[in-house]
This record gives structure tokens, sequence and C-alpha cells, in this order.
């Protein structure tokens, strides 16, 4: 429960940062990334395959951007991988999943509304936290 709190609040203190310069801090998200391994450290919860596991989705996300020439940027990739620190590399998989069809639904409305711009992809990722939690 605390790890999870824990993530809502890294997301959400990413999330503002990326709506407005569409760029986050990487100091913030290895600080982020130091203090989850320390947390899993403290309660005991951590051994390599579940810090291994735990990247994973990130690691998607970061094949993602090179695949898609940056489409989905390189710092959504490292914040999922940061999350799954927090949470564990299962649940920040249903996140990342619940963000992309949350991004797709945004992203088909704002091509009917022929809305042409970036869109910052961490706000969907803290969206499909709230949604994995309330649901999952």
């Amino acid at each position: 429960m605390a790890a999870d709190c824990a993530g809502l609040l890294f997301l959400a203190g990413l999330t503002a940062e990326d709506i407005r310069k569409k760029e986050i801090s990487v100091f913030k998200v290895l600080a982020a990334g130091f203090f989850a391994v320390l947390y899993r450290m403290c309660v005991g919860q951590i051994s390599a395959q579940e810090i291994i596991w735990g990247l994973v989705p990130g690691g998607i996300l970061m094949l993602l951007a090179l695949i898609t020439k940056e489409s989905i940027g390189y710092g959504d990739g490292m914040v999922a991988a940061v999350l799954g620190l927090w949470t564990g590399g299962w649940f920040t998989l249903a996140v990342v999943c619940a963000a992309v069809m949350l991004s797709g639904i945004y992203g088909t409305a704002c091509l009917i509304r022929k809305k042409r711009e970036p869109i910052p992809f961490i706000p969907f990722l803290l969206l499909g936290m709230e949604v994995v939690l309330a649901y999952g």
C-alpha cells in the first residue's frame, strides 16, 4: 500500500511538468528510483528478479521510443521503469496497458477535432494507475 501511494505521488509530481514542458527532470526520476530501491530494501521486498521484472515495462516503452523515433519518449520509459521499482512489474504492466488505451482514446478525440500536437504520456500513466487501483 505504501509503495502504491509513493508511485501515485511520483507520477503526480511529474504530471504537471510533463504537461507544461513536454519533458521531465531526469534527476527527479533517478532520485525516485533510488528511493524505491531503498524502500524495498528496508521492508525486505527486494531481489534481483523483482528488480528486473520491475524494470521490464519501462524497457518495453524505451524500446517503443526507439522504434517510433520518440513518439513515446525515453523519459516515459524511465518513469515506467521507476514505477515498476515501486510497485512491481506486473502491476506496472497493467498500468502501462491502461495508459496506452486511455491515451489512444484521447488521441482519437484529438484527431477528430483536428488537433495535432504532442500528447504528454505521464498524465495517462497516472490515470492508468488510478484505474488499475480502482478496478484491479
